[in-house]
């Protein structure tokens, strides 16, 4: 996978060679990078060398990379597991379609009811490259819908453990 930095920032890496998650870290704070985080977070606390994000407060982070997905794949953006059990970070968007081009975003939510500092070359996020099917998708009438009834049918919450 082709990928760019078009910020001052660490080239994304796998923790080990079979990781199946990419790792991204944020930007160094340079005053471009800290410009254009203020412009998308105009509501959070942003200095000079970090982030501080209140409980249940979110932010968008450029990630200072492009990437170029092959062809018939996606990105798709998971907490790094020691980013989420201790900081209390969680993903919001997190799905990188194929056919977009322009600099990936790092949307975070803090979960915790502490405050959270997110720093400069901090990993933050991973990314994981999966393939995609691409069916087409046909209206038809419900009666048409399933070509049989399954032993669940249409079963909700809970009913399988009945």
């Amino acid at each position: 996978m082709k990928i760019s930095r078009i910020r001052d920032v660490k080239l994304p890496i796998r923790g080990t060679n079979r990781s199946a998650g990419i790792d991204f870290f944020v930007p160094k704070f340079t005053e471009t990078f800290v410009h254009d985080l203020r412009y998308k977070n105009d509501f959070i606390f942003i200095s000079d060398n970090y982030v501080l994000l209140k409980s249940h407060e979110r932010v968008l982070i450029p990630s200072g990379i492009k990437v170029n997905v092959p062809k018939g794949y996606m990105l798709a953006a998971y907490n790094k597991s020691g980013v989420a059990t201790k900081k209390g970070l969680d993903i919001l968007a997190a799905v990188c379609d194929e056919d977009y081009q322009g600099e990936l975003h790092l949307s975070l939510y803090n979960t915790s009811l502490d405050k959270v500092y997110i720093n400069e070359d901090e990993k933050i996020v991973q990314f994981i490259l999966i393939p995609v099917l691409y069916e087409n998708i046909e209206e038809v009438a419900i009666k048409n819908l399933y070509e049989n009834i399954t032993e669940r049918s249409d079963g909700g919450f809970g009913s399988t453990g009945k």
